[in-house]
């Protein structure tokens, strides 16, 4: 096997040792009655009423913003999220008529997932299911560390061992064997460690729903 060859079971062992199972979305949350208001929204601002299923969220209007940011003299853009407002739900947002970007948290990540919304001059409401990710266990990180040193030691074997058969170097031949053999070993075992202890992920889903007449919170 070619140098090149083992390169890129390497990679194709480090591509398996970032693997995330994917779980299907959760399920859209329905409505709900929200409480009655105790002031109206002033004028040119929509009320957006905002529950979350998963009980009280530190919820955030946010905007994108670009940041430059200077590493070893050189200058890097990156984009960040700039709180514009905060609630925690279930709560009521009066913003300016258009769109809006909310942030919420996904469980056992300290991530966020963002919703767009449309602040109207009739109230709404905005219903949200949080999404959680959480980490694999120790044998998702061993697994890691294992495809990553049996990747290297795959790679250097296979590189080793041609040239020791060529010189007929019996030196070289056996150390290329040995560590080909032990490359191959550490990579495979890693592999099935993260694949039997992978990264579980599932989106959050929400949905924002008019609210009828006369509900109180206009």
């Amino acid at each position: 096997m070619t140098a090149r060859s083992a390169l890129i079971l390497h990679v194709l062992a480090l591509t398996a040792a970032g693997c995330i199972h994917v779980l299907p979305p959760r399920a859209t949350p329905g409505p709900v009655v929200p409480p009655p208001a105790t002031f109206p929204s002033a004028p040119g601002l929509g009320r957006i009423y905002v529950d979350v299923v998963d009980g009280p969220t530190h919820v955030r209007v946010v905007k994108p913003i670009t940041v430059t940011e200077t590493v070893n003299d050189e200058q890097f853009e990156t984009e960040e999220l700039e709180d514009e407002a905060a609630c925690t739900s279930p709560c009521a947002l009066d913003l300016p008529l258009g769109r809006h970007l909310l942030a919420f948290p996904v469980r056992g990540a300290g991530g966020v997932d963002l919703a767009r919304v449309i602040a109207s001059p009739t109230p709404t409401l905005y219903r949200r299911a949080l999404g959680w990710r959480q980490a694999g266990s120790a044998g998702f990180v061993l697994g890691v560390v294992g495809a990553a040193f049996g990747g290297a030691s795959f790679v250097t074997g296979a590189a080793l061992l041609p040239v020791g058969l060529a010189k007929d170097s019996h030196g070289l031949t056996l150390a290329g064997g040995i560590t080909l053999g032990v490359g191959a070993l550490l990579t495979a075992a890693g592999i099935w460690a993260v694949a039997n202890n992978p990264l579980m992920e599932q989106a959050g889903a929400g949905a924002q729903y008019g609210l009828p007449e006369g509900d109180g919170t206009r």
